[in-house]
């Protein structure tokens, strides 16, 4: 997990504090490089009756990613960073699960799913909720950061030792 969250992680460059919109972006775009395909990021509103935040569809040639559209910011780069290990996990039990409980296109027997809704038990969504919220933890103080802070520094490109140095004691930067 902590490889896959580096590997999506390590690319970002965004200005510090970071935007809450152009951080879900970049991480968007990241995704993509390692997905090796389009991933688009829809932000709406579940019906109230549902637990569900997030949902990816996989189309074949593209993903689509629907995020609750009134979730904190912070907590929508959470719901991606889920959405996403669902994309990386190749749990074949997880795979046939949300094979049966799956909904095809109306009218299309032969169809790929196109959604499926899993349960918080099963293992495979529990790693999904730690893998977003890994993700959160690492992200979610860039959106708070000052500009001399340690992410800061993560994101000039430059790697100095310094910057190293703090991020290994998770230094946040002067207060002012």
């Amino acid at each position: 997990m902590r490889r896959f969250a580096n590997e999506l992680i390590d690319p970002l460059r965004v200005p510090i504090p970071a935007d809450p919109g152009d951080l879900l972006d970049a991480l968007v775009e990241s995704a993509t490089r390692w997905r090796g395909r389009p991933i688009a990021v829809h932000l709406a509103n579940f019906p109230p009756q549902t637990s569900a935040t997030g949902l990816w569809i996989d189309r074949g040639t593209r993903d689509d990613i629907v995020i609750e559209a009134d979730a904190p910011p912070w907590m929508k780069l959470v719901i991606l960073g889920h959405e996403l290990w669902h994309m990386a996990d190749d749990d074949p039990a997880h795979r046939a699960a949300h094979a049966e409980g799956a909904l095809a296109p109306a009218g299309a027997d032969d169809a790929p799913p196109t959604a499926a809704r899993t349960r918080f038990l099963e293992a495979a969504e529990q790693r999904a909720d730690l893998f977003g919220m890994l993700i959160g933890d690492r992200l979610r103080p860039w959106l708070k950061a000052s500009p001399d802070s340690v992410y800061a520094a993560h994101t000039s490109g430059h790697d100095d030792l310094a910057g190293r140095i703090g991020a290994a004691l998770n230094y946040r930067g002067a207060r002012r």
